[in-house]
């Protein structure tokens, strides 16, 4: 079957996937061509998804509205190219103005003194790195669990093919589920924070959207700034 190889090839493919580790991040800076080009490299099969992809568009925005830091020289060095990773992943998810709080916290002087000049970016990475194989070990488990009934059940072959796209659709939706239950409880935690936490950030009019309006809603943002 089709999906029967295509989705045991997406659990191959996940079991092996991991990010770049903060030290192979390239070492001399980056034109923003380049930068788009290598975190897409870096992403790999997550790449493929639309709501994840980054265009140049995008990171001029993200350092007008100052949730990165400008380039020098039109140039995007290691710390750059790691939030760009943590951000492209996270901003289907994960509202503009909660991106910016967990940037702002990792630029803040309490980490700098502690020499944590990585920190966010590496504990991006492991947590990310995590919660996709777990998602994936539960995909491989479920399929598997299918494909034993499926062998049980094989004299039923008239409705094989209906039946094994109920169960990856039953699997997805487990996940999609999973998924929501976490996102709300996250929202609710970035409430418990606050909006004036960090008070040289104007986000307050952020919320989740598509990426057909990102952009204006970081113009809004830029606009309200302080230096």
């Amino acid at each position: 079957m089709e999906n029967k190889s295509s989705i045991e090839e997406l659990i191959k493919q996940m079991e092996s996937f991991k990010l770049p580790g903060y030290k192979d991040l390239p070492e001399i800076p980056l034109y923003m061509e380049q930068v788009v080009s290598y975190v897409k490299e870096a992403l790999g099969i997550l790449g493929n998804n639309n709501d994840i992809s980054i265009t140049p568009f995008m990171i001029n925005n993200y350092v007008k509205a100052k949730i990165i830091d400008s380039p020098s020289e039109k140039k995007y060095n290691q710390r750059h190219l790691g939030y760009l990773i943590a951000i492209s992943l996270l901003k289907s998810v994960v509202n503009m103005k909660d991106l910016a709080t967990f940037i702002d916290i990792d630029r803040s002087e309490i980490l700098k003194k502690n020499n944590s000049d990585t920190f966010l970016y590496d504990v991006f990475k492991e947590l990310e790195e995590d919660a996709l194989h777990n998602a994936i070990h539960k995909v491989k488990v479920l399929n598997e669990v299918f494909k034993k009934s499926a062998k049980k059940n094989k004299n039923k072959k008239e409705n094989s093919e209906e039946i094994e796209k109920a169960n990856l659709s039953y699997i997805a939706l487990r996940l999609y589920v999973e998924s929501e239950a976490n996102k709300l409880i996250a929202d609710m935690i970035m409430q418990q924070i606050g909006q004036d936490t960090f008070k040289n950030l104007d986000t307050s009019k952020y919320d989740r959207k598509k990426i057909g309006v990102e952009a204006k809603k970081l113009r809004d943002r830029e606009k309200g700034v302080k230096k």
